[in-house]
């Protein structure tokens, strides 16, 4: 009598199996509640992911390139959370750079109010924190606006952004309402090398 032999499968496939599962099922629960982080500015966006960048204008004469790379979806990162105004529903991570040749770099999340597409939604994005300098304890910079098309065109709404960078792209570790002004800057996708020649002409 001729015995069957069973090949047992690699129990390293069964993870990895299990593991390509959870991504699927995440996927589906973030697009059912974020189905806009597939259509960001005006484009299919199958991985949830938008970049962008601009320079930075402030009342007070300085000029900054601000780039923002983000995903889109509550589960974006560990630092989302909600409030009273509503749940985070991206994450990612901005960078500033400056006239003087630093360069920071910041965590970021924020709200997109929409439901299926970027089209002319409010967003907000708050910066927090920083590398290789932080902002002052407890410090949010925070930017708002809204999406024209492919751009996203974004003001300081509450003097955060003046009141902590001095016009040379200082941060100041004192922060003074004698130093509140209104900044906006409009982000637009664009190449590395683009990014790096924006910084370069400040």
């Amino acid at each position: 009598m001729r015995q069957s032999h069973r090949r047992r499968r690699h129990p390293l496939l069964r993870v990895l199996r299990g593991l390509v599962v959870l991504v699927i099922l995440v996927v589906i629960v973030e697009g059912g509640f974020n189905p806009w982080m597939f259509h960001i500015g005006g484009k299919f966006t199958p991985t949830g992911a938008w970049s962008g960048f601009g320079t930075v204008r402030a009342s007070d004469g300085g000029r900054y390139v601000l780039s923002v790379s983000f995903h889109g979806g509550a589960l974006g990162g560990d630092e989302t959370g909600c409030s009273q105004f509503g749940c985070d529903n991206l994450s990612g991570t901005a960078r500033l750079c400056t006239a003087s040749g630093a360069t920071y770099t910041f965590p970021m999340i924020g709200q997109v109010h929409t439901w299926l597409s970027t089209s002319g939604a409010l967003t907000e994005l708050s910066l927090t924190a920083g590398s290789p300098r932080a902002l002052p304890d407890g410090w949010v910079v925070a930017w708002r606006g809204n999406w024209h098309g492919e751009n996203l065109a974004l003001a300081s709404p509450d003097n955060s952004f003046t009141e902590v960078f001095t016009p040379r792209g200082a941060i100041r570790t004192v922060t003074s309402t004698a130093d509140a002004g209104t900044a906006h800057v409009t982000l637009t996708p664009g190449t590395a090398a683009d990014l790096s020649r924006a910084c370069s002409q400040l």
